[in-house]
């Protein structure tokens, strides 16, 4: 079972898990992961993701504010959070590859959690059933990332560059229930 708050409501999934829109009152931890979630990258081989100071409270507080932000937690309190907002995302717009939809589409960004087994999979399951087609990035060296995206149904698409300069891994999700022109194989 899956249970969802937003503006008040709450999506509770099968895995224990709660996901819910954030709140200014939840910046510390929303600060705490991001800070772990770097960390983590440094000691397993992706030191440069995650830039010092990124994500950080600022593109926190934008998030919240447009009502993008949501957080992941269970019985003993939140474990994770992630950003879900409507394309277009000026991100995306140039790709070396090829997206598999021109669709309108919804991202993930500043996906991080601090604890928990199966938190990337209820933060896919969430956004699928909110979006028809979704898009993510990552690090080439984030394993974990892209073993979670892949393991999902998330399809690699080629490389994007980021606002610091750098490239990712651009991946896209559509539902299968979609047959349409704008879908390509």
């Amino acid at each position: 079972m899956l249970v969802f708050h937003t503006r008040g409501t709450v999506c509770v999934y099968d895995f224990g898990m709660q996901i819910r829109i954030a709140s200014p009152d939840d910046l510390e931890f929303i600060e705490g992961v991001y800070a772990h979630a770097r960390a983590f990258m440094q000691a397993n081989g992706n030191a440069t993701q995650w830039p010092k100071g990124y994500p950080g409270r600022i593109d926190a507080e934008e998030d919240i504010a447009r009502g993008h932000c949501f957080l992941v937690s269970d019985d003993e309190g939140p474990l994770a959070v992630f950003t879900l907002a409507p394309g277009p995302d000026e991100t995306y717009a140039k790709i070396d590859g090829a997206w598999h939809s021109d669709a309108d589409y919804h991202v993930i960004h500043r996906m991080a959690a601090v604890r928990g087994q199966g938190v990337a999979r209820a933060i896919f399951t969430f956004a699928a059933e909110r979006a028809e087609s979704l898009r993510c990035d990552t690090h080439k060296n984030n394993a974990p990332m892209r073993h979670a995206l892949e393991s999902f149904g998330f399809r690699e698409c080629g490389t994007i560059t980021v606002a610091n300069g750098t490239q990712r891994i651009a991946y896209d999700w559509i539902k299968e229930s979609r047959h349409d022109s704008t879908s390509r194989p």
